[in-house]
C-alpha cells in the first residue's frame, strides 16, 4: 500500500504492487532458505532488505521503461505482475525453491532465523511495528524531505518541476 501511495504522489498508477510484492517475497525466501546457520539478528534483517530490494528493482522496472519509451505505466505494472507469476511458478519448480527428496512446487521451511518473532501476549509480530515504522518513514520522506518536494512537484505538473530543477526521470524511475 506504501508503494502504491508514493507513486501516486508522483502522478503515477502503480497497478504492478502484486508482482513487486511477489519478487520481494522470493528474494525474501531465497534468503530464508538458503542461508543456515546466521543468527536471527543478521538473517532477519537480510531477508528483509533482500525483499525490499527485490520488490524495488520489479517496480523499477516499469519506471525505466517509461522513462525512455513513454510506455504508459498502468499497462506496463499490469503486465509485470503476469510476469512475476509466471517467474513465481517457474522458481517453485528449481530445486533451490523445493523441499529436499519433493519434485512438486512445495518449499522448504524457511530457517527460523529468518522470520518475524511474536510480540509477547499478542497475535501480531515484529511486521506489524514494522509497518508503522514504514507508514511513518514514507511519511517523513514525502512531508519533510528535498525529495519529497519533488515526488510531489512531478505529481503535479512534471514539466513546471523540471523547470524549477527536479529530475523527473529520476523521480518516476524510483
Amino acid at each position: 500500500g506504501l508503494s502504491v501511495a508514493v507513486a501516486f504522489k508522483a502522478g503515477l498508477f502503480n497497478i504492478g504492487a502484486s508482482g513487486q510484492f511477489l519478487m520481494g517475497t522470493v528474494a525474501s525466501v531465497a534468503v530464508g532458505i538458503n542461508f543456515d546457520g546466521l543468527p536471527a539478528a543478521i538473517h532477519l534483517p537480510l531477508a528483509l532488505l533482500d525483499g525490499i530490494a527485490g520488490g524495488a528493482f520489479w517496480g523499477a522496472i516499469p519506471g525505466i521503461i517509461k522513462v525512455y519509451t513513454g510506455a504508459h505505466e498502468v499497462i506496463v505494472t499490469i503486465m509485470m505482475n503476469y510476469i512475476a507469476g509466471s517467474l513465481l511458478a517457474f522458481f517453485m519448480l528449481q530445486e533451490a525453491f523445493q523441499a529436499p527428496g519433493r519434485a512438486d512446487p512445495i518449499s522448504p521451511v524457511l530457517e527460523w532465523t529468518a522470520t518475524m518473532p511474536r510480540i509477547d501476549g499478542t497475535r501480531l509480530h515484529l511486521g506489524f511495528v514494522l509497518a508503522l515504522l514504514a507508514a511513518a518513514a514514507v511519511w517523513w520522506l514525502s512531508e519533510r524531505t528535498k525529495f519529497g518536494v519533488h515526488l510531489k512537484a512531478v505529481g503535479l505538473n512534471p514539466n513546471a518541476a523540471a523547470t524549477a530543477g527536479a529530475s523527473v526521470s529520476t523521480v518516476t524511475i524510483l
